[in-house]
């Protein structure tokens, strides 16, 4: 809490530091505001030593779960209410990070579910978009379970193929290029809405850096954003701007 009374707000970032840096460029577009004073207090901390997350589950790389820890910790000790994580697939740890804290820790993956249950209740079947290591921990597919919503995946191969080349590939999004990971990303909507997906959600950090609703021809559910806009209603008590 602030001096003035106003929740203090925490991100942890660094996964990678582009995801995390345009998740707080977000949060400042979507807060409505008249002047500067009316923004969220935010401590944003990059934390570049966290391990990739989706090795790190799949087994073939550390644990993110020490450092996401100290980066909730640290926040802690600062004075943070609010804790929020910049990456959709560290949120397999979000239970030992809420235990790890006394402050409330929000959930993308709940966020996420709640909003297509509330705004597109005629949908049944849900694709995901997000890493290997999120899909693999089917932390959407088990909170979509929950309200009796199909959860859909692409083929293993084309999981591949497009989604982790355009994010880890050489001329991937996490070595700094847009354009063909946007190709990639492009085509697996494709794939997907061909094959009967209702609605699909973003469920990594960095693909709203490489499409939007306008590229998606069924409701598109930007985990992140999601998870924004109810931070925004829980630091300010305020609606969010409806669009940046």
């Amino acid at each position: 809490m602030t001096e003035s009374g106003r929740k203090l707000l925490g991100i942890i970032g660094g996964m990678g530091a582009a995801a995390g840096a345009d998740v707080y460029r977000r949060l400042v577009e979507l807060t409505p505001v008249q002047v500067d004073q009316d923004h969220i207090p935010t401590l944003l901390h990059s934390n570049t030593d966290i391990p990739d997350r989706t090795a790190g589950i799949l087994g073939t790389g550390p644990s993110s779960e020490p450092h996401l820890l100290e980066s909730a910790r640290l926040l802690e000790r600062n004075g943070v209410d609010l804790i929020i994580l910049a990456c959709v697939t560290s949120h397999h740890f979000i239970d030992d990070v809420r235990a790890a804290v006394a402050c409330r820790v929000l959930s993308a993956i709940e966020e996420t579910v709640g909003a297509i249950v509330r705004e597109a209740p005629a949908v049944r079947s849900v694709a995901i978009m997000a890493t290997t290591g999120t899909i693999t921990t089917n932390l959407f597919q088990n909170e979509l379970g929950k309200h009796g919503l199909e959860a859909m995946v692409l083929p293993e191969d084309l999981q591949d193929k497009y989604v982790m080349e355009g994010l880890y590939g050489h001329d991937g999004i996490k070595a700094g290029f847009i354009e063909p990971a946007r190709t990639k990303m492009l085509k697996a909507i494709d794939w997907l809405t061909a094959h009967g997906a209702e609605a699909i959600i973003s469920g990594c950090s960095e693909l709203p850096l490489l499409y939007s609703q306008k590229d998606c021809p069924v409701p598109l559910f930007d985990a992140m954003d999601c998870l924004i806009r109810q931070t925004i209603m829980e630091c300010t008590g305020k609606q969010p701007r409806h669009e940046a």
